[in-house]
């Protein structure tokens, strides 16, 4: 029996995530070259986006986001970053930083 097969549906899920945000955070990486400003955004985006896809196949195992602490904390630092970056990325844009 192969691996995927022998997952539950929550599990294969978690695995498309971690692909999702792994390949976002290539995407970040990808755009450094063509980027002047912005880049320590682009750098952190990078960063979280690829702890994020990390504790996406942490949750394949353990089954719960919040489960052990250590992976509830590095989720929860992620979105702290998503949302540190958009608010000085919406400041830059507007003048006000």
């Amino acid at each position: 029996m192969s691996f995927i097969q022998s997952l539950e549906l929550d599990q294969i899920l978690n695995l498309a995530e971690a692909i999702l945000w792994i390949s976002i955070a290539c995407l970040f990486l990808v755009q450094l070259r063509r980027l002047q400003q912005n880049r320590d955004l682009a750098i952190a985006c990078s960063i979280a986006f690829a702890l994020f896809g990390v504790s996406d196949l942490i949750e394949v195992s353990t089954r719960a986001w919040y489960q052990p602490l250590s992976l509830f904390i590095l989720k929860a630092v992620c979105v702290i970053t998503f949302i540190t970056v958009y608010i000085t990325y919406r400041k830059r844009r507007s003048g006000k930083l």
